[in-house]
């Protein structure tokens, strides 16, 4: 029996990137949601999404009662929140988990993960990148807002700094040569600089950053102290992006924009990152920043379309709709 969608949930560990990527799947879908942190104990967290027999309530007695009468649907993005996802899926949710779980498909109803996680199953839709709000009628929708970035002298490049990671070699040394490339593209063209940082972007080197860059031709944002996030309003009223080679969800947004994407340093990519970012590559979908910056043909790439499509396979067999509520 087909029912319209009436509960979900979205579990995170509280991590921006898996908050994201959770919330904009929930957003596409239309669908209302009941926002949950996962907070599992000591030991479940080392072990998950396994299940430990000797950790009854993986999450405490609160959410082992909640389970009691799960949610129709849940939608879980992260190792901490898969745990959460396949226990709820035991209890009778229908549960999609985003990102490789590190444990057999099967044990949730849905699991999308991107291509670089080498993941296969029936149940496994793979995409390109990470899920995003990031398309053309939210940054329409962000161009219209009010904004001290259009005072900005053209082009303005928006830079977007990740930080150290398992996924490519950060240090100050990339920093060095991504800015030193932007100083002399400045110097030949002209223009502005909107520099945004992430949560995993080493203190100091912000501090460096705002003090290179002081003056009114660029705009700079690492953290509340900065005012206000202008993280979206960057997207929508930049000419062109570069962005340091480890964060996966920053380099997705980007490329979904209709805006040529430049990597800065991309040798220093590993591992998945490598894998991704050669297949950027060779869709022509970006490019290695270079001393200056020229112009090419791009179309934006966005997975969640395909990902929503899919979803109707999974869904429809089992008597559930895509319906907005």
């Amino acid at each position: 029996m087909t029912h319209k969608v009436d509960q979900c949930w979205v579990i995170h560990d509280g991590a921006a990137g898996n908050r994201r990527q959770a919330i904009a799947l929930a957003d596409a879908l239309g669908w209302g949601f009941d926002e949950k942190l996962s907070m599992p104990g000591v030991l479940s967290k080392c072990f998950a999404p396994r299940l430990v027999p000797f950790i009854k309530q993986p999450y405490g007695k609160a959410f082992t009662e909640a389970m009691q009468n799960p949610p129709a649907y849940v939608i879980g993005c992260g190792r901490q929140a898969a745990l959460a996802t396949r226990l709820l899926k035991q209890a009778g949710s229908f549960a999609i988990q985003i990102l490789n779980p590190r444990l057999p498909s099967h044990h949730w109803d849905v699991v999308i993960a991107p291509k670089h996680d080498l993941l296969a199953g029936s149940n496994v839709i793979s995409t390109v990148g990470s899920l995003h709000d990031v398309n053309s009628s939210s940054l329409q929708r962000w161009r219209t807002q009010v904004s001290t970035l259009t005072s900005l002298k053209t082009p303005r490049t928006l830079v977007l700094i990740g930080g150290p990671s398992r996924m490519a070699l950060f240090n100050e040394g990339l920093i060095e040569i991504m800015f030193s490339k932007l100083e002399d593209e400045l110097a030949m063209h002209g223009g502005s600089l909107i520099i945004c940082g992430s949560r995993r972007t080493p203190k100091d080197i912000a501090q460096k950053i705002r003090g290179r860059f002081s003056d009114i031709n660029f705009r700079v944002w690492f953290d509340e102290s900065d005012g206000e996030n202008i993280y979206h309003s960057a997207l929508a009223h930049a000419d062109q992006i570069v962005l340091t080679p480890d964060s996966v969800n920053m380099i997705s947004e980007a490329c979904a924009t209709e805006l040529p994407v430049f990597i800065a340093e991309p040798e220093r990519a590993l591992g998945r990152m490598k894998i991704f970012l050669d297949h950027l590559l060779k869709l022509g979908r970006v490019q290695a920043q270079g001393k200056e910056m020229l112009p090419f043909s791009i179309a934006p790439l966005n997975t969640m379309p395909d990902v929503l499509e899919q979803l109707k396979r999974f869904l429809q067999p089992e008597g559930r709709c895509l319906l907005r509520t």
